[in-house]
C-alpha cells in the first residue's frame, strides 16, 4: 500500500512525498545458498517473512527555489531528500551440519523459524544546492553541491548471522544486531551504508 502526496505550495516550493506500507512472504530466496531453505525436501517449513520484506518505506523530497530578484540571491536552488526506512528480517544460523544433510550453511539453532532476526533501521538526509548563471538567452552555467547523508548517521547493514550454540536452549528468537559485539561475535554489526558524501559539479547548458 503507496500513499503519495505531491504539492506545488508557490511558483518557488513544491513537496513530494512517498509512504508506503508493505509486507513479503516467501519460502525460500534463491539467489544466494545462505537463503535455502532448512530442509529442501519440504520448503513449506520456511514459509516467514522474505528477505526483502520490508514494512515501512518513507520518501520525502522538496524544491524550494529563491523568489528573490536581487543578482546575489536570485536563481539559487535548494533540494533536500529524507530517506526513512524500517529494518529487514535476517536468518539465524548454526554455521555447521547439525542434521547430516551434507549442508551446513542452512540450519537453524533449536526451534528457530526463518527469518526472525530484525535489521536496523535506516534513515539519510540528501541535500543538493545549485546556483544559475545565466549567460545569454537559454544558455547557464550550474554549479552544484550535493551531500548524501548529510549529518553523517551511521546506518549498520550487516549482522553477523551465524550464532554457533547460543540460541540452542533458547524460546526467544526475535533478535537485533548488537552494538557491543564485535563483527565476529554472534548478532555483531558486520558493515554499514555509506558515510556522508559531498560531491560539487559545473555544467553548461546551451
Amino acid at each position: 500500500m503507496t500513499f503519495a502526496i505531491q504539492k506545488r505550495f508557490s511558483n518557488n516550493v513544491g513537496i513530494n512525498a512517498h509512504y508506503t506500507f508493505s509486507k513479503a512472504i516467501d519460502e525460500v530466496t534463491d539467489f544466494n545458498s545462505d537463503f535455502s531453505a532448512q530442509n529442501p525436501l519440504n520448503v513449506r517449513q520456511d514459509r516467514a517473512l522474505s528477505s526483502f520484506d520490508q514494512r515501512h518505506r518513507a520518501v520525502i523530497s522538496a524544491i524550494i527555489q529563491s523568489p528573490f530578484t536581487n543578482n546575489l540571491a536570485k536563481n539559487w536552488l535548494v533540494s533536500p531528500i529524507l530517506i526513512a526506512g524500517s529494518g529487514r528480517p535476517f536468518n539465524l544460523l548454526l554455521g555447521f551440519d547439525a542434521n547430516g544433510d551434507g549442508r551446513l550453511q542452512s540450519d537453524r539453532p533449536g526451534q528457530a523459524g526463518r527469518n526472525t532476526g530484525t535489521g536496523e533501521s535506516f534513515f539519510s538526509f540528501d541535500m543538493r544546492l545549485a546556483r544559475r548563471l545565466l549567460v545569454k538567452e537559454s544558455r547557464y552555467l550550474e554549479f552544484t553541491v550535493e551531500a548524501f547523508n548529510l549529518f553523517n548517521r551511521t546506518n549498520m547493514t550487516g549482522i553477523n548471522n551465524t550464532v554457533g550454540t547460543t540460541f540452542n536452549t533458547a524460546t526467544d528468537f526475535n533478535v537485533r544486531g548488537r552494538n557491543d559485539a564485535r563483527p565476529t561475535d554472534p548478532l555483531g554489526f558486520t558493515s554499514a551504508a555509506d558515510a556522508r558524501k559531498l560531491q560539487f559539479g559545473a555544467r553548461f547548458n546551451w
